[in-house]
C-alpha cells in the first residue's frame, strides 16, 4: 500500500477527534474541523512510522551515529569515569 493510500480506522479518528474536542474546551460546532484534524494527525503519524521502518538498522552498513562521528566512542580499556572501591 502506498503512503497516500493509508486511511485511519474510523474508530481511531473518532477517538482522536474527541480528544481534540476536549482539549479545545468542549466547545461544540467544530466537529468537522476536529474530524479532519484527527484524520490528518493519524495519517501523519502513520507516515512517520513508515519512514522510521525504512531507515537502516544499526550495523556494518548503516551510517554512523552523530556520537560516533564526533568521537564519543570510548577506546577499549578506557575509563568510564566511575571510581570503584577496592579492598
Amino acid at each position: 500500500m502506498a503512503k497516500s493510500d493509508f486511511r485511519p480506522d474510523e474508530d481511531e479518528i473518532a477517538r482522536r477527534a474527541y480528544e481534540i474536542y476536549l482539549q479545545r474546551g468542549s466547545v461544540p460546532g467544530h466537529e468537522t474541523d476536529d474530524w479532519l484534524q484527527a484524520e490528518a494527525e493519524l495519517a501523519a503519524e502513520h507516515a512517520r512510522e513508515e519512514d522510521g521502518a525504512r531507515e537502516p538498522k544499526p550495523g556494518r552498513n548503516a551510517p554512523e551515529s552523530p556520537a560516533r562521528r564526533n568521537g564519543s566512542r570510548r577506546e577499549p580499556g578506557a575509563s568510564n569515569g566511575r571510581r570503584t572501591l577496592r579492598q
